[in-house]
């Protein structure tokens, strides 16, 4: 075979495998789709694989070509959202070891707005991860998947420990301990995000949502900042 029946040949392998994988992650995404779908509404523990792939108007078997039982399923589901924190809360540690940041203002305000980035790329994943967490559905997962979420959480968690310490070290925040800071930052944002799409009743257009965290970020920031006359941005959030 001459060398431009190879280069014809291995452009139609690629050209074929290129197209495998596209519809390989066009079927992955509609499995989480319906997946969502069947959780809110039947809850994880009634939740069935037949549920699923009916909604997602495939068969069983199918399903479990990609995920190897529901827990796996579940945590494709909810491992996107837990990875953006991190990869949002390393983006902020990042400009921090830098020196990037004069005052806590803007520090404040990019932690703000770097989990608000989290939950408006993904809003429904990121109610099923918190319902997972405070309702104790995580207690339903295999041993397994519970020690991956909760190292993918505790990992977070410290990244943004590390963030705090940081930042009070180099005098942008009072000092104060560290772990009761990142948990009212986490519980004002998760609290409003709640609270809010409970009020909208999950509409796609939350019009309350950001004005509530931007006054959140502002009480944050009079009370963390160790800067003494602290200058607000009216475009944050």
């Amino acid at each position: 075979m001459n060398s431009k029946k190879l280069a014809i040949n291995d452009r139609r392998k690629r050209v074929i495998q290129e197209r495998r994988e596209r519809e390989k992650a066009r079927r992955i995404e509609s499995i989480l789709e319906a997946a969502k779908k069947v959780l809110f509404s039947k809850g994880y523990v009634k939740a069935t694989m037949d549920q699923i792939a009916l909604e997602a108007e495939i068969s069983k078997p199918t399903i479990y070509q990609y995920f190897k039982s529901k827990d796996d399923l579940f945590f494709s589901l909810m491992l996107p959202v837990v990875e953006d924190i991190g990869t949002e809360l390393e983006k902020i540690e990042n400009k921090l070891t830098r020196n990037r940041y004069k005052d806590g203002t803007p520090l404040i305000r990019d932690l703000f707005e770097g989990l608000l980035r989290t939950y408006e790329r993904a809003p429904v994943t990121f109610r099923i991860v918190q319902l997972f967490q405070q309702t104790g559905l995580v207690q339903e997962l295999n041993e397994e998947i519970q020690t991956a979420l909760n190292s993918m959480g505790g990992r977070n968690f410290e990244i943004a420990r590390r963030i705090a310490k940081l930042a009070m070290k180099q005098g942008l925040l009072r000092n104060t301990n560290i772990y009761r800071f990142v948990d009212v930052l986490w519980g004002l944002f998760v609290g409003i995000v709640q609270l809010e799409d409970i009020k909208s009743q999950h509409r796609q257009e939350n019009r309350f949502l950001k004005p509530v965290l931007k006054l959140a970020q502002e009480i944050m920031t009079d009370a963390m900042s160790s800067t003494k006359r602290v200058r607000r941005n009216p475009n944050a959030l």
